[in-house]
């Protein structure tokens, strides 16, 4: 899926970045808890962000990925 190949506490973490900052991983957040919801659906079309996620932990530590990512969304105007 990812390349290179990650485990899946990687995956759960990259997950979890993408779910808090944007709308098209919404569906990864489990309503009760609020937090990663494991019975969600991944699909291929979720594969190019995570692989973004992916590239970029490769240089920074996920806690600077995730305040780019929040940083984004703040930019982003809401509709």
């Amino acid at each position: 899926m990812l390349k290179p190949k990650v485990s899946a506490r990687q995956l759960q973490a990259y997950l979890n970045i993408a779910r808090k900052y944007l709308p098209e991983f919404k569906k990864f957040t489990n309503k009760k808890t609020g937090g990663l919801d494991g019975y969600a659906k991944l699909y291929e079309c979720h594969i190019p962000v995570l692989q973004e996620i992916r590239s970029l932990a490769r240089e920074h530590t996920l806690a600077d990925i995730e305040s780019e990512f929040r940083q984004h969304s703040i930019k982003k105007p809401k509709n």
